[in-house]
């Protein structure tokens, strides 16, 4: 058995669709990150691990915002990956044209539409904006494009505006309509209303793009698809503007050892690509990172130690093996004897219960210093305990 989540999770049935898309938005919104750049060679690398794990839908940028970055998606899409690859546009011709200069297989085109922003950003009315809209769909579709129309500041827009937008994206033959909570200040019960009330009124695939304000887009996302959403938007590490967006690895994980919803990802390579994605944008991963910080598989404290050695799953919901990474058993003021013991196994060191237990204190004595129990502070501390290796 390689997880042991809890037993109640089986006992409620999830209405979640039968086919879920992800399209990962990493080298787009995690790109808008403040302070983060990545180069045409990291991005073709980073499509690459994305590929590999089995993302089906990449968006590889946003072409108009440079020649650069135009030059960028358009490598990524002639570079024969499996995944379909999309980039946005404003809703302007010129953007859907640098699209089409970069070879997409389609576009995701926005216009933020609350009241807000139609009075801050656009001064235009409502009628006159929907119609740029629009036209924007008509004008990729009659370009061959796949096509997403996102309502930006979406969750803020009152209900029967956002219905007859994303009915007449409907009627303009839009592929997909998109649910942005841009501000990420919807919560997961009032997103299943949102998305409950909108599948009613429209027959086209929903999309969700979440963002992380309050620490709630994995469970709006997952909320979403409940009530109809089949395409959630995610970037890895969860990086993005501001607090970021829906964590790829937390949702592919919730998914599939949580909700018992599988979608055939290759999640070995989530460790490779989380420090892939790191080191590219120089962000470093939370040790606390739900899934791939560091201490998810690393344990000190000596009861946990003692019970992990005989058993993973008495402290661990799953394998670390699972997402292409190791168990970590760390010696410090916790430790008991049985790691002490497991740390001299591996050196081949044998020892009575006596010496094991002055070695235990040394190791704590030396934490409680502030010294770090490295492989050569424990040298130091088994040289203090007359033990030669």
């Amino acid at each position: 058995m390689d997880r042991f989540v809890s037993i109640y999770n089986d006992k409620v049935e999830y209405d979640l669709p039968d086919n879920i898309n992800i399209y990962d938005t990493t080298l787009r919104d995690g790109e808008q990150t403040p302070g983060v750049f990545f180069s045409i060679d990291e991005k073709i690398e980073i499509a690459h691990k994305l590929d590999e794990l089995g993302i089906p839908q990449i968006e590889a940028g946003f072409p108009r915002v440079s020649e650069n970055e135009k030059e960028a998606v358009k490598r990524i899409a002639n570079e024969g990956l499996d995944a379909s690859i999309i980039c946005l546009t404003r809703t302007k011709k010129e953007d859907i044209n640098a699209a089409l200069d970069a070879d997409v297989d389609g576009i995701i085109t926005f216009m933020g539409l609350s009241d807000l922003h139609l009075k801050v950003k656009m001064k235009k009315s409502r009628e006159e904006v929907n119609q740029i809209c629009m036209n924007a769909v008509d004008y990729a579709k009659d370009h061959g494009l796949y096509v997403a129309f996102s309502a930006e500041d979406a969750t803020r827009t009152e209900l029967p505006k956002l219905i007859d937008i994303y009915k007449q994206a409907e009627e303009h033959h839009a592929d997909r309509i998109h649910i942005a909570d841009t501000t990420g200040s919807i919560n997961p019960f009032a997103m299943r209303y949102l998305v409950k009330n909108i599948r009613e009124a429209i027959d086209i695939e929903i999309a969700l793009h979440c963002h992380n304000d309050f620490g709630m887009a994995v469970a709006n996302s997952i909320a979403g698809l409940m009530e109809g959403a089949t395409s959630i938007s995610t970037t890895v590490n969860g990086i993005g503007e501001r607090a970021g967006n829906a964590s790829l690895e937390e949702l592919i994980m919730n998914l599939k050892l949580l909700y018992n919803k599988d979608l055939g990802f290759n999640t070995e390579v989530i460790h490779e690509l989380s420090q892939l994605v790191s080191k590219y944008s120089e962000i470093p991963i939370p040790d606390s990172k739900a899934i791939v910080g560091n201490n998810v598989f690393r344990h000190e404290s000596g009861i946990h130690v003692d019970a992990i050695l005989q058993d993973p799953l008495s402290y661990e919901p799953y394998l670390p093996e699972m997402i292409g990474t190791k168990r970590q058993i760390v010696l410090g003021k916790h430790s008991g004897k049985a790691a002490v013991a497991e740390k001299l196994n591996t050196l081949n060191i044998e020892v009575d219960n006596g010496k094991l237990l002055e070695i235990v204190n040394l190791v704590k004595q030396e934490r409680e210093k502030g010294e770090d129990i490295t492989n050569d502070k424990f040298d130091e501390i088994l040289l203090k305990a007359n033990i030669q290796r």
